[in-house]
């Protein structure tokens, strides 16, 4: 069974993320998945001409978003804001939109993140709005807009 409004969630989505990537000029692409690993939308512009797979990031960024929140309570720290990682010709930082899903974005250079932060956590939050309602019942499973 379909939820009703998944497809205007699906595009509500992919319009934020579009819109990240037009705001912000370091921004390669991103990426929205559920917390195990399945793509909900992406937007990866010129990353995927580099061989970028959606599927792959969403899973390692899904496995990295748990073992961070994690951390983070194990450590008595609080709730997790992002994880970061930094790598020698960019970085990739994925932020919680919701309990459900995740926003990833992958970045071209390796500088401070303060712009992308301030940015990124609103964005994080409005598809955690535009989603709230298009999980299946108690499998808390997104439903495909297909």
């Amino acid at each position: 069974m379909i939820a009703e409004g998944t497809g205007t969630a699906h595009a509500g989505v992919l319009a934020e993320l579009h819109d990240l990537r037009r705001r912000l000029d370091n921004v390669e692409g991103s990426l929205v998945a559920t917390t195990d690993g399945l793509v909900i939308a992406h937007d990866l512009g010129a990353s995927e001409t580099y061989g970028v797979e959606p599927s792959g990031v969403a899973a390692l960024a899904a496995v990295s978003l748990g073992l961070s929140q994690r951390i983070a309570d194990t450590a008595s720290h609080g709730d997790l804001r992002e994880t970061v990682v930094r790598g020698s010709l960019g970085q990739v930082v994925t932020y919680a939109a919701g309990e459900r899903a995740l926003l990833t974005i992958l970045l071209r250079d390796s500088g401070e993140l303060p712009d992308l932060h301030s940015e990124a956590r609103p964005v994080a939050d409005r598809i955690a709005a535009l989603l709230a309602d298009v999980w299946q019942d108690d499998a808390a499973t997104w439903i495909s807009h297909a």
